[in-house]
């Protein structure tokens, strides 16, 4: 790869994601907030995905599948897919509860 939108250590403690990528400018298109903010968010959740030790996902949709360009954030969910959500839930350990 020549570049990524974000990087994160699986069970790791933190992550990182690059805006610069996920701008609609960067692209040719016009700038447009709402969308940069939609890619962010996509992003930022998968890379925390990854801090839980999930890894790529290949069900279309979900937040955690893999993402090679930029239309494949914008392809894909904001949420993660029952299957990732279970596997979340099985080690909850570092979620803080109440």
């Amino acid at each position: 790869m020549t570049f990524v939108f974000g990087e994160a250590q699986l069970e790791g403690i933190g992550s990182i994601v690059s805006t610069k990528r996920l701008e609609n400018e960067f692209y040719g298109g016009a700038p447009d907030k709402h969308l940069l903010m939609e890619r962010l968010l996509k992003e930022a959740t998968h890379e925390f995905g990854h801090t839980f030790n999930l890894y790529h996902c290949f069900i279309p949709g979900c937040v955690m599948n893999s993402s090679t360009y930029v239309e494949n954030i914008d392809e894909k969910s904001i949420r993660f897919c029952r299957e990732c959500e279970t596997q979340i839930q099985k080690d909850d350990t570092r979620i803080i509860k109440d």
